[in-house]
């Protein structure tokens, strides 16, 4: 979870990463299979082609790397036991948790995230605080690491097949609240032509990360961490960031 001044620290933690693993002048020569899932405006296909803010960062990490890589949408319960089984796999973005950390390598941040509760049209429900929320019916989606938090600590969620679902949730009285990224939020809004307006609360900030598997040859691992600490440090992402209406120092 990062603050306000998450850029700062996430730039020392990658120049830590960098100096540690400088050597990676001996990379294994592979095709990565990168999964990601539907997830707009992050990553989506639209009349065939692959877009998102994602889909661009990770093209560009992987052109600078110099790493062949093959891009393919699958849903991400699937992607996640397929990368923990399959060599030479990853899958973006997930957000890292104590559950999952021991079970894949990680290539971190790819995407610095916040997550509201938003209420249906026209239907405000007043909070303070994140328990304010213990007694309301919460949508998410399956493989959702803010699912499995809020899940954790009790909360009543609802899990749809992906994160689109929860509009029409929502506006079917299915559910009280949905649990969202602040940017998936407008996307899916746009797409369906509904103005939830604000959240009615920002409750979490996290870092997405690329998991890749275990077995990740470990120079390749470092060769990409230090690849994308160039992609912070000359101002790529916040340019990205900027382009798609956000700014990183949010």
């Amino acid at each position: 979870m990062c603050g306000n001044n998450w850029l700062k620290v996430c730039f020392a933690l990658l120049a830590f990463i960098g100096f540690a693993n400088a050597d990676d002048s001996k990379v294994e020569t592979i095709t990565l299979q990168v999964l990601t899932y539907d997830s707009p405006p992050f990553a989506y296909v639209e009349q065939g082609l692959q877009k998102g803010m994602l889909v661009e960062l990770v093209a560009e990490l992987f052109s600078r790397a110099k790493v062949d890589y093959q891009l393919s949408f699958v849903p991400l319960k699937r992607a996640l036991l397929t990368v923990r089984k399959s060599e030479h796999y990853c899958v973006t973005p997930i957000e890292r948790s104590q559950e999952r950390e021991a079970d894949y390598q990680w290539i971190s941040p790819m995407l610095i995230s916040r997550y509201g509760l938003y209420s249906a049209e026209g239907q405000r429900v007043s909070l303070t605080s994140l328990s304010d929320a213990k007694s309301l019916a919460i949508g998410s989606y399956l493989g959702s690491g803010i699912a499995e938090y809020l899940i954790e600590l009790g909360y009543n969620v609802e899990l749809a097949s992906n994160g689109q679902q929860n509009i029409r949730k929502l506006q079917y009285n299915r559910i009280d609240l949905m649990a969202s990224e602040i940017m998936s939020a407008r996307e899916n809004m746009d797409l369906y032509q509904v103005e939830l307006g604000k959240p009615e609360l920002i409750f979490y900030t996290s870092i997405r990360a690329m998991a890749c598997n275990i077995d990740l040859e470990p120079r390749l691992k470092s060769h990409l961490d230090s690849t994308l600490i160039g992609m912070y440090q000359d101002g790529f992402i916040a340019a990205l960031y900027l382009r798609y209406g956000v700014s990183v120092e949010q």
